[in-house]
C-alpha cells in the first residue's frame, strides 16, 4: 500500500513538474515575441526617421561632385558635362538587378546620347578585369566609371544600395532618383528625357 501511494505521489509530482515546465515555457516564448516585436518596432522608426531625415539626396538637391577613373583609363568629371542632362547609374556586375536594367539604359544612350543625354555608369566591382570582360560582353558604349567598392561617391551620394540612379538637369539638380531597376527605354521614359532636353525645360 505505502509503495503504491509512493508511486501515485511520484506520477503526481511528475505531472506537476511538467506543468510547471509547459508553463515556463510558454512564459519563454512569450518573452521572446515581446522582445522581437520591440525590436521591429524599433527597425521600423529607425527606418522612418531616416527617411524623415531625409538619409538619401533628395529631389530638387544639388548632387555632389563625382570625379573617377574611367574604365578606359582617365579622369571622368561630371562637372565637364554642367550644362548637359546627365544619369548617373550605381552598379555592380554582382549585382542581378542592375544587370537586368543594363540594355535598356544603353537602348536610351544610343537613343539620346545624339541629342545631348548623357549616360555614365559608376560601378562599384573591385575586379577591374571582369568588370571590362562584362561590359565589353554587354556592348556597353556610355562611359563606365570605376568606384571600387562603393567607397567613394557611391558614399558621398548617399546610395542605399544597387542599382540606384539620379537623373541631373543642366544645373546639376537632381530631378530623379530612382531606387532600383527600371526600364530606360520605354517610349514614356524616352519622352520624359527628350522634355527634359529642350532648353529652358523643368523636370516636372
Amino acid at each position: 500500500m505505502e509503495q503504491r501511494r509512493a508511486a501515485r505521489a511520484g506520477r503526481a509530482a511528475v505531472a506537476a513538474g511538467g506543468r510547471e515546465a509547459g508553463r515556463g515555457a510558454v512564459k519563454e516564448a512569450l518573452k521572446l515575441a515581446a522582445l522581437v516585436a520591440v525590436i521591429l518596432a524599433a527597425s521600423f522608426v529607425f527606418v522612418s526617421l531616416q527617411q524623415k531625415k531625409g538619409y538619401g539626396l533628395e529631389e530638387g538637391t544639388a548632387a555632389p561632385p563625382l570625379r573617377l577613373p574611367g574604365l578606359k583609363g582617365g579622369q571622368v568629371d561630371r562637372e565637364s558635362y554642367r550644362g548637359r542632362v546627365v544619369v548617373v547609374n550605381f552598379w555592380a556586375t554582382w549585382c542581378p538587378p542592375c544587370v537586368e536594367e543594363m540594355p535598356s539604359l544603353e537602348r536610351l544612350h544610343r537613343a539620346l546620347g545624339g541629342e545631348g543625354l548623357i549616360v555614365l555608369g559608376v560601378s562599384a566591382d573591385e575586379d577591374g578585369a571582369a568588370l571590362e570582360a562584362f561590359v565589353a560582353r554587354s556592348g556597353l558604349t556610355f562611359p563606365i566609371l570605376r568606384d571600387p567598392g562603393g567607397r567613394g561617391p557611391a558614399a558621398a551620394w548617399r546610395t542605399t544600395g544597387y542599382p540606384e540612379t539620379f537623373v541631373l538637369d543642366g544645373a546639376g539638380r537632381i530631378v530623379r532618383k530612382i531606387v532600383g531597376p527600371t526600364r530606360w527605354d520605354t517610349p514614356e521614359a524616352v519622352a520624359w528625357f527628350r522634355g527634359l532636353l529642350k532648353p529652358g525645360a523643368s523636370s516636372s
